[in-house]
């Protein structure tokens, strides 16, 4: 089969670095996601050309493998076999995994002819904006502690409205001090429901008036994160995963 059009892997980049997933036991569970959900996997070989799309039959960490089904086809089964080097890729709730494997090897799995690929040691767990910003839930606010910029040693705490892997906005009340466009907040503090605290820089890129039912002196602040690092990346992925099942249900 020729190189499916829609599901390209993503080429090596530095800046795709801090989307890497290493914890083995967040590579595992996501994997394992994965199978519970049937996604369809993309298994690309012959440097992209080929591919084969299957799914995965079982993740089994104590020995270091992934079971594949067959694809549809022998002769490019065949051709795979004797690849020595694969991009998988797949989508879990919109999410794109993909990770490099060396080789593919035949085994059984129940009684029937399968593929078996070792377990990699990293994950690539990418959104795409238009995918991943979700507002916070009314029942479980999440609130940020900002440091002050007007008064050294005083922290705000501002509601956040809807976050994603680039940033956050915030709503203001009428009583908080202004923030303007620009600002580098250090040292905020985000406590996302069930995941824990994030620690991150904050700039503030965008500042307009706000309404919400009755009040309509409140500020929205559009901030983008600065310089997020990989497991504070990695908290805020759980969370927003967590939140949209919980908003599909």
């Amino acid at each position: 089969m020729s190189a499916q059009p829609g599901l390209a892997a993503e080429p090596d980049a530095l800046d795709l670095e801090r989307y890497q997933v290493y914890s083995r036991f967040e590579i595992v569970s996501l994997l394992r996601a994965v199978a519970d959900a049937r996604a369809p996997v993309t298994v690309y070989f012959n440097q992209g050309a080929e591919f084969i799309v299957t799914n995965v039959l079982a993740v089994n960490p104590d020995f270091e493998e992934l079971i594949l089904d067959l694809g549809a086809d022998n002769a490019t089964n065949q051709r795979l076999l004797k690849s020595v080097h694969m991009t998988v890729v797949t989508f879990l709730e919109r999410i794109k995994l993909q990770f490099q494997t060396q080789r593919a090897e035949q085994t059984v799995h129940e009684a029937l002819p399968a593929l078996r690929i070792r377990l990699p040691e990293a994950l690539l767990r990418l959104q795409r904006r238009e995918f991943y910003r979700i507002r916070t839930p009314a029942a479980r606010p999440v609130a940020a502690s900002l440091p002050d910029p007007s008064a050294p040693g005083r922290r705000l705490s501002l509601r956040v409205a809807d976050l994603s892997c680039d940033g956050v906005s915030l709503v203001a009340g009428e009583s908080d001090p202004p923030l303007a466009p620009g600002t580098i907040l250090r040292d905020c503090r985000i406590d996302l429901p069930e995941v824990g605290e994030l620690t991150a820089t904050l700039e503030v890129r965008s500042a307009a008036k706000h309404e919400e039912g009755a009040r309509k002196n409140l500020r929205r602040y559009g901030c983008r994160f600065a310089g997020l690092p990989p497991a504070m990346t990695s908290a805020l992925q759980r969370y927003i995963t967590k939140t949209e099942r919980a908003q599909r249900r």
